[in-house]
């Protein structure tokens, strides 16, 4: 399980990288800078979560409401972004059965990271 654990917070690392690029107007700067908060508090939770699925699947769904709530606040490429975001993590659930549920994350994230950067800095 520590795999697990250790490619969810690489992936919600990535992610962060990919946020940080955030600049256009004042209103995306806001929403960019509240989405790399979300993806930095769910990194940390996530870490702290160790080999507590549950505990990790409850941050998932936790983060994927914020960031409907941050689509909603947004306009264009950068609200589209968040809302395929939202509606991804919404349906990611770590399954110890399933262990490919934790590659599907690894690709999403990293798909999320490059959408969200360009969103992020169009």
């Amino acid at each position: 399980m520590k795999t697990a654990r250790l490619i969810l917070v690489a992936g919600a690392t990535s992610l962060l990288l990919g946020v940080a690029a955030c600049g256009a107007g004042a209103n995306t700067t806001e929403v960019c800078n509240e989405a790399m908060k979300a993806f930095t508090d769910y990194s940390t939770k996530v870490g702290q979560a160790a080999g507590n699925l549950e505990g990790i699947n409850s941050e998932t769904q936790a983060l994927a409401t914020q960031l409907k709530g941050l689509a909603g606040k947004a306009d264009g490429d950068l609200k589209s972004s968040l809302t395929k975001m939202a509606d991804t993590w919404a349906t990611l659930k770590i399954d110890p059965a399933n262990p490919s549920a934790i590659t599907e994350f690894a690709t999403k994230t990293s798909e999320a990271t490059q959408e969200l950067g360009l969103a992020c800095a169009g």
